[in-house]
């Protein structure tokens, strides 16, 4: 029996870094990467570019079409046998329970999600999204995420805690040291 497939769900609010980290991760251990934002349908995208945030029936569908991507590369990566790149890295916000929940909902013994919550204060991110120029992302959108995201708890959900205040690459490398173990490598 092939052990189930670690998948890691880089979450958080927009501004974040989670494309980021996600891209600076799957460099580091040469794995599957699904970026979430791509998996949006097109009025989902254009709700936001205009500035309007997504309610729960808009992200249903995404966060479905997330899951049943991870969950079909998990197929693939298993049916090879896992190793240390046969993790995958997928980037969603996650911001909600009831979301995690439903990511988490896959075929028994497949896959095992994990989640990594990119953690930062509303100031920081703030001037992370006034930064950047090349997403569809308005920087006003952070106060919707904001009251929406439900911080996930240790307690009741796997997850990893990485607060992203400081340098990139020490973050990027305590988040391979937490995965590594969790790989046992």
């Amino acid at each position: 029996m092939v052990a189930e497939v670690p998948v890691y769900v880089l979450m958080g609010t927009c501004g974040c870094g989670k494309t980021t980290y996600a891209e600076l991760l799957v460099n580091r251990f040469q794995c599957q990467y699904i970026e979430g934002d791509l998996l949006h349908p097109k009025a989902n995208v254009d709700k936001m570019s205009a500035g309007i945030p997504l309610t729960d029936d808009d992200r249903w569908g995404w966060l479905t079409s997330i899951r049943d991507t991870y969950v079909q590369k998990a197929r693939e990566v298993a049916a090879k046998g896992v190793d240390r790149s046969g993790i995958i890295i997928v980037t969603c916000s996650s911001l909600r329970k009831v979301y995690r929940d439903l990511l988490r909902d896959v075929p028994k013994g497949l896959c095992r999600v994990v989640f990594v919550y990119l953690k930062g204060t509303y100031s920081l991110i703030e001037s992370r999204m006034r930064a950047r120029s090349d997403h569809f992302m308005a920087s006003n959108m952070l106060d919707s995420q904001w009251r929406t995201l439900e911080e996930p708890d240790p307690q009741h959900e796997a997850v990893i805690i990485q607060d992203i205040s400081g340098d990139t690459e020490a973050i990027v490398e305590n988040l391979v040291q937490e995965i590594s173990k969790q790989l046992n490598v």
